[in-house]
């Protein structure tokens, strides 16, 4: 009986394709149909040619065809039946392209390399900055990442805790050095610091952990706002309500993020009792020209104040946006048409005042 060779020296990546179009595009990266199964196509390559074929395909192909997509990396001749027995072990292509795109992320994470600029939160009503946003960035590879691209290569990998963990401790650190280097330890300058309730729901421990490291660092809780953004998802975490209670009781702020948007303002504010809520930029936009967006944003507006609640509206860019929020009595504003974010916070101005809003976090000068 001759012996049949199973398997030979070069590495193979096998794609199948779920529609003709992907097919097109391993054509045009150079993968051929195998003979036997031609529903699968084949791509010779070495070790450090596949990070380059799956980063190229991770550009070219469309999204969800990845995601529909199957790939293999194997050894084993075209013409062996373990071929199509190990090919049952594929994954969707997408697993293994989106490690590839957001490389630069897991380096983000490995070499802790996030930064923080800050953006002013003002009182509407008296002009003054009375707080920042801490807004979380990152240099890698020469290339400048925002917030929002952050949060969505942790989402697509599955390391929003990861994220959430570094994000947060790194930038109590720097909030630190901040407050030593421009001298306001005596003058505490408030600071909202966003906080995926998701993350720390998974894991309550590292809250405990901030509020150590924050009395460490000499820094103080009524400083710290956090501020929960994807609120929306947390039906499946009913014990948030109690990590909610001990983040008061250590003396935090608490906002909620996104209001007016898909973030259900009746639940969230009866149940958690925030002292900002954040009306989301799609709501604020446009907000002087529209009598819909008005008529929700008084709305929502009549019902924070009579629980004593403090309103932010988000993403204001427009001056006539701008008057319209100033002249409804909405309390505090954020937005490019106020102020961008810098790597800095902005000083304290004039005497200590006490702020003419709600919240006891508001009782500190800035």
């Amino acid at each position: 009986m001759q012996n049949v060779n199973l398997l030979d020296d070069d590495l193979k990546l096998i794609i199948q394709p779920c529609d003709r179009e992907t097919e097109q595009y391993l054509y045009q990266l150079g993968f051929k149909p195998i003979a036997a199964v031609p529903q699968l196509f084949y791509r010779t390559a070495g070790e450090t040619k596949l990070a380059d074929l799956f980063f190229r395909m991770s550009h070219l192909i469309p999204d969800s065809a990845q995601v529909a997509s199957r790939f293999l990396v194997t050894q084993f001749s075209l013409d062996s039946r373990n071929l199509l027995i190990e090919f049952l072990n594929a994954q969707p292509l997408s697993s293994m392209t989106l490690m590839i795109k957001n490389s630069w992320f897991l380096q983000v994470l490995a070499r802790q390399r996030l930064f923080f600029k800050y953006q002013p939160i003002f009182d509407l009503a008296t002009g003054q900055v009375v707080a920042h946003e801490c807004l979380a960035r990152a240099n890698e590879q020469g290339q400048c990442f925002s917030g929002q691209q952050l949060i969505d290569a942790a989402l697509s990998m599955n390391l929003t805790f990861e994220f959430d963990e570094l994000a947060r401790s790194t930038c109590l650190e720097s909030l630190a050095k901040l407050c030593t280097r421009v001298g306001t330890v005596e003058t505490p300058q408030t600071f909202f610091v966003n906080v995926l309730p998701n993350a720390i729901a998974r894991d309550p421990k590292t809250l405990e952990q901030n509020f150590q490291q924050v009395i460490e660092l000499g820094l103080r809780p009524e400083q710290i706002v956090f501020e929960l953004t994807e609120v929306e998802a947390l039906q499946n975490y009913p014990q948030l309500s109690t990590l909610i209670e001990q983040i008061r009781d250590w003396g935090f702020g608490l906002a909620i993020d996104d209001l007016g948007s898909n973030v259900a303002i009746d639940h969230y504010c009866l149940e958690f009792r925030p002292d900002v809520i954040k009306l989301d930029r799609r709501l604020i936009h446009g907000c002087s020209r529209y009598v819909l967006k008005q008529i929700m944003i008084k709305s929502l507006l009549q019902f924070a104040h009579e629980l004593g609640i403090a309103v932010l509206a988000e993403g204001l860019e427009d001056d006539n946006d701008v008057d319209f929020c100033r002249e409804l009595g909405i309390d505090l504003g954020q937005g490019f048409g106020l102020a961008a974010p810098e790597v800095l916070p902005w000083q304290a101005r004039g005497d200590l005042f006490e702020l003419p809003v709600r919240g006891r976090w508001m009782s500190a000068a800035c």
